[in-house]
């Protein structure tokens, strides 16, 4: 992935779960958000991804979601490779 034409880092969180539904995705990163309940097994308040995206904009950075090939969700973490001030 590449951040305003830069060069990145590229951080890639593979689950093989239910995964994140398309219409979800956008959703998602919203605070208190969560995907659609996959059961009584799923936990959190839907704030991790929310907090993810904050930090990572501050940072310069982005994040994606990707399907995972053979079912699930991949998270993609984008980070220049260069600081800005160094470039």
């Amino acid at each position: 992935m590449r951040v305003d034409d830069r060069a990145t880092v590229d951080v890639r969180v593979i689950d093989h779960g239910p995964g994140i539904r398309l219409a979800d995705r956008d959703r998602v990163f919203q605070p208190f958000q969560r995907a659609v309940d996959h059961g009584a097994d799923s936990t959190g308040v839907g704030l991790g991804l929310a907090i993810t995206r904050g930090l990572l904009e501050t940072m310069d950075g982005e994040v994606a979601i990707e399907d995972t090939p053979g079912g699930g969700t991949t998270i993609v973490i984008s980070l220049p490779a260069v600081a800005e001030d160094a470039a």
